[in-house]
């Protein structure tokens, strides 16, 4: 293991505190400050979730053994359960989980991903980012290079409300790095969701529209000046082909400690690792599907990812990101009924 420094933005070194784990084929750790209070509330959920005292949630077991065999109970419908509609209840869940930016189509990560999580003991942050980079992996994305900069920033806190609304006022940038230039992010009206969320887990997406070729930022952003406009490589532009996908550009994840009460280290990690490989839609009510996502409205029902789960994230990273927003969730939804039906008896 390779230990240095991480570089926060100010705001990330002031309301967060305990220990930063940041994830590339390496882990480089970083000590952040941290209040008496919070740091021993998160440390007690850090180092023995049960210890925790009844008054404040606790997640409900130790980091759970990789090698154990991992049983998935049923809350919605499973795919292998639907028959004849499948194709129809496919499209249904992608049109229920996704977010996108107005005029943008979906995003993913392009060949590798930064994942740093903070705010929890070393054994714990390792597993939740090693339950991310699994389905990276199993995606094919790469993991960063030793002391990449984090792209997905997942932080846990016991002011989960101060947290959001302290970052999003004193570093706005964060997450509207193009100010009003569209197809980015979903809004201030989405903004101020986030500033005010109830949620045990809160998240931003930003995507960035870029060159398929290169992976060259395709749009001017306000700090380029009046002029400067990027030159991109674009192949054969069509009605159906534009030359420009939508890349994920960061993720900011606030995990609330004080309300996972009745969850397991799996469970965060599985949820956390589907929000931070594709844009989910904080508002999304998938309790029609058997989803991770349905964590906390029944945290009993489920030990980790599903099908559903698992088509849909495969099946974004397997489409053609050229196309149109309509053409590429018809080929999403045909990838998951394909592999359904290819696993079926």
């Amino acid at each position: 293991m390779i230990r240095s420094s991480v570089s926060l933005p100010p705001v990330f070194r002031r309301a967060v505190c305990g220990t930063g784990l940041v994830l590339g084929t390496w882990a480089a750790l970083a000590a952040l400050p941290a209040s008496a209070q919070d740091a021993a509330a998160l440390n007690s959920l850090s180092a023995e979730p049960s210890a925790l005292p009844a008054s404040q949630a606790q997640v409900q077991s130790q980091a759970p053994n990789q090698d154990a065999i991992e049983e998935v109970v049923v809350r919605g419908q499973r795919m292998s359960e639907i028959e004849f509609d499948l194709p129809d209840y496919v499209r249904e869940f992608i049109g229920q989980v996704a977010a996108l930016p107005p005029g943008a189509g979906h995003a993913r990560w392009r060949n590798t991903v930064c994942v740093g999580v903070y705010n929890l003991a070393e054994t714990q942050a390792h597993y939740i980012a090693d339950r991310i980079s699994a389905l990276a992996l199993d995606v094919g994305l790469e993991p960063g290079e030793p002391g990449c900069r984090p792209e997905v920033m997942i932080m846990f806190t016991v002011d989960a409300d101060e947290l959001a609304v302290s970052m999003v006022e004193e570093n706005p940038r964060l997450f509207r790095p193009g100010g009003p230039v569209c197809c980015m992010q979903l809004g201030l009206d989405a903004l101020e969701d986030f500033k005010q969320s109830d949620a045990p887990v809160r998240w931003w997406h930003v995507s960035m529209p870029v060159d398929a070729l290169m992976g060259q930022r395709a749009i001017s952003m306000p700090q380029d000046g009046i002029g400067n406009y990027p030159v991109t490589n674009v192949e054969g532009p069509s009605r159906i082909h534009s030359g420009i996908v939508d890349k994920l550009y960061r993720v900011v994840i606030i995990v609330d400690a004080t309300k996972l009460r009745g969850t397991t280290w799996q469970e965060i990690g599985d949820y956390l690792a589907v929000i931070s490989l594709a844009q989910i839609n904080p508002k999304a009510d998938p309790t029609k599907f058997d989803s991770i996502l349905n964590l906390f409205s029944n945290p009993s029902a489920y030990s980790g990812l599903t099908d559903w789960d698992h088509s849909y994230v495969q099946a974004l990273y397997e489409v053609n990101m050229e196309r149109r927003v309509l053409l590429q969730e018809n080929q999403m939804v045909s990838r998951m009924v394909v592999r359904e039906e290819a696993i079926e008896p």
